[in-house]
């Protein structure tokens, strides 16, 4: 979710080896846009096989996030709208990213489906 651009570096997949294998191509560079990550993340999960399966997210933020609140407001929205569970791992600058991650668990939670977990 870090560097030039945002990048998937597996597909949806079952095989463990092949997302293993993954692990060592991911590279940490550049800022995060968690926005756009979370875009392409939707946007993945809508091109799943298996259209039988729950849609879910798991963010993991270790940097400060540079978005307004009103735009995770808009994004808790688009999740909910789009019945997509997020659960939100954040790391280290709890203080910093605590309003906006709070407001987007808020906003996308449906049910009890979501989770913020800050450590």
């Amino acid at each position: 979710m870090a560097g030039k651009r945002v990048e998937t570096p597996v597909t949806l997949t079952s095989d463990v080896a092949k997302i293993l294998k993954s692990y060592k191509e991911i590279a940490i560079s550049g800022e995060s846009d968690f926005i756009t990550a979370c875009n392409i993340s939707l946007l993945v999960l809508k091109h799943r096989q298996n259209k039988n399966q729950k849609q879910r997210i798991i963010m993991f933020v270790a940097s400060p996030i540079k978005h307004s609140t009103d735009e995770m407001v808009l994004l808790g929205k688009k999740l909910k709208k789009n019945n997509v569970a997020i659960d939100i791992i954040s790391f280290g600058n709890t203080d910093i990213n605590h309003e906006a991650l709070n407001q987007l668990y808020s906003n996308a939670n449906n049910s009890n489906n979501s989770s913020l977990l800050e450590v």
